[in-house]
């Protein structure tokens, strides 16, 4: 009997490569999202996955080392063009971060993140909102394991009515780096509105915004 059943699929080499492929990429997008999940719990996106899968795709296929049928994101990351296809991907295209901040500093040394001139006011707050959360996150991704691991800095808060200020941005637990992993920090930015002591999470597109800021190896 022919058609596209398992059995079919597992004897012909090409398609069986191919879907071995896109399981695996599949598993890099799912352990990807899990990494990311302190900023992404905050957003509510159901063409986010779909569009991971589309982007991840397009850097796996940029595996040069790898043998056809088994190229993989982690290769595809260490290209110039993988890391550029990853910082440029919109994860909230109403909600962008460096737009209204610039673009921070990274200590690559260490991963602090500052910004020698943060401006609260220069965010556009939805409407009910008084205040956002900043969030700084640093995906260390081990490509012979596919595993991430997630370093985190302390959510930092602002106000309407703060004035500008050098901020920076430390992470709580020291990366021990390694080589051949990619270090991925990523900026989470989230709106508020806070009444007294009651505190509500802002909804809407533009409510909150995740950005990536440049894929590492050493």
């Amino acid at each position: 009997m022919g058609g596209f059943t398992y059995e079919n699929n597992k004897n012909n080499p090409k398609i069986f490569k191919n879907s071995e492929e896109f399981a695996l990429c599949s598993l890099f997008v799912k352990e990807f999202k899990i990494a990311l999940l302190p900023i992404l719990k905050h957003l509510n996106n159901g063409k986010l996955h779909q569009r991971l899968m589309q982007l991840f795709s397009k850097i796996k296929a940029l595996d040069r080392t790898s043998e056809k049928g088994s190229c993989n994101v982690g290769e595809g990351l260490k290209s110039q063009k993988g890391k550029l296809l990853l910082r440029e991907f919109i994860f909230t295209p109403k909600a962008g971060i460096r737009q209204k901040f610039g673009n921070p500093i990274i200590d690559v040394k260490n991963f602090c993140l500052l910004w020698k001139d943060f401006d609260s006011s220069s965010a556009k707050f939805p409407k009910g909102a008084t205040d956002f959360e900043l969030l700084y996150l640093v995906l260390a991704y081990e490509p012979a394991l596919n595993l991430f691991t997630t370093y985190e800095a302390a959510p930092i808060r602002r106000s309407k009515t703060e004035k500008a200020e050098q901020l920076e941005l430390k992470l709580q637990e020291k990366i021990s780096k390694k080589d051949g992993n990619h270090y991925i920090p990523i900026v989470g930015l989230r709106f508020l509105e806070i009444l007294g002591e009651e505190e509500y999470e802002c909804l809407g597109q533009d409510a909150v915004g995740i950005e990536v800021l440049g894929v590492f190896n050493f």
